[in-house]
This record gives structure tokens, sequence and C-alpha cells, in this order.
């Protein structure tokens, strides 16, 4: 009796455990699929990454990671496979040659093939042109950038833009890269914009709506999606948001007819499958208050904002596709935020993927990151987070990755093949240089010069880079070697170790100064800013300053000049005033083919044809100044 009692207990024990065993497992069940689902919405960076702490430098008061991920480690192709990570971006740093590119992203898709899901990756770029560039210069097409093609829209309506959106996406597609965060349709009304000046089409909405447009679908018909950025506009800010949070205070009226008119003209006219926000405030579309990490009471920025994601993006302005956060490690963000606090608040707002919620530069990073996503899923159980939600961006991630990625079968000896027939080509450099020509804008006319040239013997370059003077000194001599005259002697200085006394006297035995002006690289042209070394030289006048004074002095001296702006010509007034002739190009950098140390770039060919008579300026300025 006692026996078949003990029995019935043990059972009922056994039964219990069973019980709870099966809802134990039951949850692992829901906590591994909302978890494989968060991770889709997530977007990571391997700029950099130390296996070993060895590796790590010193950096202010900690170590730091600068070693750049060229292979793709083991610790990081477990990271995507077990945690079926949906997004990668990729840097300058991740990028050297068409060969290791391709094995990257190869290595990148099989990783995720792998996980659970497997689902491929949405491997991102900053591949805007102009300023904006990711991959090298020398062996992919960079173009002038969106304010060069700005100036040729009078002449030559948006051909450019298609033609620029057409190469990238056909260059970037051969390397494996399918996401490009690309157009930036932001209208730039402000001059003082730290940002966004030169990376826009310039001032007028509907012609940077146009314009926006068109690059997209060049994009896009190559197999790359694109990404109109930065919603709902970051044209009229004076702050960049990498390193603080802009705030506009336009009207609702002036925000929907410049600020939203890009985007709702693409979105009523294109297949538009990405947008990202922007780290802004503004109050005309959210004036509603979130408290911050430091217990402050803010306006909401865009990026955490329902009111201007969902309903103002999806409902009022219909856009179905994916919505994707900048990055949200940049000030705007992270200095009022916490990784958790940005990724929760940007989910409830309506962003599909929240990009660089958090670094990856070490293995101890990695269980930080699992752990991320655990306190996710626990929002998501606790209700903080809807599920109803993380499954619908879930969906609509995977069914953009259904219908426009399409993973090559062949082998990477094939892919080689066929990205060196894509990249770079001649032709595709051709537009570039194209572009260059017809987009550089005469702003103080002067038709004497190119005639003096013929007749003289030396020239002064003077530059804010050794490498620009350089570029522009072997476009000149290419000149005039292709015109039969003996080469000028081109004599230089940059304006980053100028001797003012010693470029005096080379000025003093001069026939023409060449004179140009650049502004200083941004955070976005570097990448991030929490990843910026800045580097700080003493010098009693800034690079303007200098610029004016030996423009002065040439001036003092009879000296004829010609001044370049490789910016947004917005400040050129007290320029104008001491330059013989003006010019506006939108661009200065430069690069070197493989194989050479001559500096070169289409900009540079393109001033010289013109200060040597051989063409006219004929591009004509998007923006007022």
């Amino acid at each position: 009796m006692l026996n078949r009692f003990n029995g019935k207990i043990i059972l009922a024990v056994m039964l219990g455990l069973l019980v709870i065993l099966i809802i134990w497992f039951k949850g692992q069940l829901e906590r591994n699929d909302i978890a494989e689902k968060i991770a889709q919405k997530i977007m990571l960076d391997i700029r950099y990454y130390c296996a070993d702490t060895s590796e790590l430098v010193d950096f202010k008061d900690e170590k730091k990671c600068i070693t750049p991920v060229t292979a793709l480690h083991d610790d990081l192709k477990n990271l995507i496979s077990d945690t079926s990570l949906g997004s990668i971006i990729l840097f300058a740093e991740n990028f050297t040659d068409i060969k290791q590119t391709l094995k990257l992203t190869e290595d990148l898709q099989q990783a995720a093939l792998s996980a659970k899901n497997g689902k491929p990756l949405l491997i991102s770029v900053d591949q805007e042109g102009g300023r904006v560039v990711r991959l090298p210069r020398a062996i992919a097409t960079s173009f002038s950038g969106n304010m060069a093609v700005g100036a040729t829209y009078e002449n030559h309506g948006i051909h450019y833009a298609t033609v620029v959106g057409e190469v990238l996406g056909a260059e970037l597609s051969a390397l494996g890269i399918n996401v490009n965060h690309s157009p930036d349709v932001d209208v730039n009304i402000n001059p003082n914009n730290p940002v966004i000046n030169v990376r826009s089409f310039g001032e007028n909405p509907e012609v940077v709506a146009k314009l926006g447009s068109a690059m997209l679908e060049g994009l896009q018909s190559k197999g790359v999606i694109g990404t109109l950025k930065h919603f709902p506009g970051h044209g009229d800010t004076n702050v960049d948001s990498h390193t603080g949070l802009p705030q506009v205070n336009h009207s609702f009226e002036v925000v929907d007819a410049v600020d939203l008119l890009p985007f709702q003209y693409a979105i009523d006219h294109s297949d538009v499958k990405m947008i990202m926000t922007a780290h802004i405030q503004y109050p005309a579309l959210d004036d509603s208050l979130l408290m911050n990490r430091h217990g402050e009471s803010m306006i909401k920025p865009a990026t955490l904002s329902k009111e201007i994601l969902t309903d103002l993006l999806r409902k009022r302005m219909g856009f179905k596709g994916v919505v994707i956060t900048d990055a949200l490690n940049m000030a705007g963000i992270s200095d009022f935020f916490t990784q958790e606090e940005a990724v929760v608040h940007t989910f409830n707002a309506g962003a599909d993927i929240a990009m660089m919620p958090m670094s990856i530069r070490q293995p101890s990073d990695i269980p930080k990151f699992k752990a991320l996503l655990d306190l996710l899923v626990d929002k998501v159980i606790s209700g903080e987070l809807s599920l109803e939600q993380v499954s619908a961006s879930a969906e609509r991630i995977i069914a953009l990755k259904e219908t426009s990625i399409n993973l090559s079968k062949d082998d990477l000896e094939t892919k080689e093949a066929h990205a060196s027939a894509t990249l770079a080509t001649k032709e595709h450099r051709l537009q570039e240089q194209l572009l260059a020509q017809e987009s550089i804008v005469e702003i103080k006319p002067n038709q004497e010069i190119p005639k003096q040239l013929q007749t003289a013997q030396k020239i002064h370059l003077v530059f804010p880079k050794q490498a620009q003077a350089n570029a522009m000194s072997s476009a000149l001599n290419n000149i005039s070697a292709q015109l039969g005259n003996e080469s000028w002697l081109i004599t230089t200085s940059s304006l980053e170790e100028i001797n003012l006394s010693t470029t005096f006297k080379e000025i003093d035995n001069s026939d023409l100064i060449i004179v140009a002006s650049d502004n200083q690289e941004t955070a976005v042209e570097l990448g991030q800013a929490v990843d910026i070394v800045a580097g700080h030289v003493s010098r009693d006048m800034n690079n303007a300053d200098l610029t004016l004074t030996v423009l002065k002095y040439a001036k003092e001296k009879r000296l004829n000049s010609v001044f370049i702006s490789l910016q947004a010509p917005y400040n050129l007034a007290k320029f104008q005033q001491v330059a013989d002739w003006v010019l506006a190009s939108f661009d200065g950098k430069t690069y070197q083919m493989v194989g050479s140390k001559e500096e070169t770039g289409a900009v540079y060919h393109s001033l010289a044809q013109i200060i040597t008579g051989q063409r006219v300026a004929k591009g004509v300025l998007p923006i007022s100044i």
C-alpha cells in the first residue's frame, strides 16, 4: 500500500517536472524566436576588431582597437551565425582591393546563411560620392558629389544623377554590397551647415526631389538598395549630429514644403525601399518630451519619435519600406541615452533597423551584445517593446531581403573577374570626368588669364594640402604636354605647412598664382566621430585667413590670381574682392592610381582645362551665395 502511494507521488512529481520542462522549453523557444527577430533589426559595424588585448593601443584614458577588419575573424563569424544578425555596415578601413572585399562580403554572407534562420545579410556602406566615399578611389569610381550633380541640373536635368546612381550601384553590386546609404536628399538652406553642405543637391526642394529620385532609381536598377536620408531633413542645421544634437525650428508649413518634399516625391514616384532617420529635434513635428539618462527632460529627436517615424512617415506620407536609424553611437543620441534606451525608444518609435547601437571591437564585446539582445527580449516579454511591432519589422526586413538580394553562386575567381571588369572602367572614369567638367561654376568671370597663360613661365599654387597642389600641378603639366608647349615652372605651397615669407618670394617670381580653399574633414567623411583621433596644429591664422592673406599679397603685387572653392561656395564675398578669377568645384579629394605615386582627381583635370582655356565652366550654382 505504501509502495503504491509512494509510486503515485513519484509519478506526480515527474509529471510536474515534465510540465515545468515543457513550459520552460516553450519559453525558450519563444525567447529564441523573439531574439532572432530582434537580431534582424540590428546593424553592426565591424570597422575594427582586436582578437587579442595585446593589439589594443592607448587612446586618452582607455585602450582602443584600431586594427581594421579586412578578413572575417571567427569570433565575428560566430557572432553573426549564433545570433542571426540582420545587417552589417562597412567602412573605408574594411576595403583594400577587389579580391579582399569579395572574400569579406562572401564570408559575411556565408556566416549569415549558416544561422538558424538562414537569411542573407544586408551589407551596407556610405558611398555617396564626393566627400563621403568608402571604397578606395584608386579602384572604384567616386564622382564629385551631390552638389556637383545639382550644378549640372540646369543644363542636363537628371542625367548625371541617374548616371552616378547606375555607376555606384554597378560597382557596389559587383563587390557583394547590397545597400548604399545614399542618396542624401537634405535640402541645404543653411550656409553654416557643417555636416551636409556639398552632400546636398542644393537648396531647391523640387530639384533635390527629382535628382534624389533619379539617383535612387539608378542605384536600384543595378541591384543595390538605396537609402534616402536624413528624414525628416538635415538641411537647415548648424550642428553636426555626429558631435551634438541639432534642432530645426521651422514651422510645419516650411518643414512640409522644404524638408519633407523630396521624401514625399520619392515615395510617390519611385520604389523607396529604405529611409534613414535624422538625430534632430523637430518641435513642429513632435514637441513631446522624453527623460534622458541624465534625468533631464528633452524634446524627442526624430530617431526616437513615434509621431515622426510612424504617424508622419508611415501613416501620413505612406511609406511602406524599411526605416533605418542613423548611427546610434553618434553624439546626438549617445550623449543622452544608453545603448539599451536608444534601441528601445527607436523601436517603439517605429524604426525597423537600429544602426550601430554598440561597437564590437574585442572578444569581450560579443557577450555584451548578446546580453543586449537578451535585455531586449525581456522588454518584449514584459510588454515594454511590442511583439507585434518587432514581428512586423522583422517581416519587412526579410521581405526586403527576399525581393532585393540575389546572391551569386559563382566562385570567387569568377566574381573577381566580373568586379575587375566593372569597377573604375574606362567608361565609368569618363562619366566621372564629364560630371566634374559640367559642374564647375564660374563665380567671377575672367577671360584674360587663359590668354596670358600662353606666355606665362612660372605658376605658384597655394592649396590646403600638398596632395591637392600636386594633383593640380600634374593636371596643368598634362595640359601643357597635350598642347605641345614647354611645361610651366610650377611651385607649390601647402596651407598645412605654409611659410608666408617663402611663399611671398615664390609669388614675387611668378606670372600667375592659383589659390584654393577647402573645409575641414567632418566626422561623416572620416567614418564616425567616436573613432576620430584629432590632431590640432597650433597656428596664428586659420586656412581661410591664410588664403585671404596670400590673395591680398598677390593683388598688391599686381599679379593675376585664380581662386578655387573646393567646398560649398557660401562665403566667397571676401575672396571675390581680391581674386581676379573665381571658380567653384565642390570637391577637392585626390588619390593615387594603382602603381602610381602621382596624385590625381577628375576635378583637377577639369579645373586645368578651364584655367588654360580648353573648356569653359558650364555649371550653375544650385545654392544662393
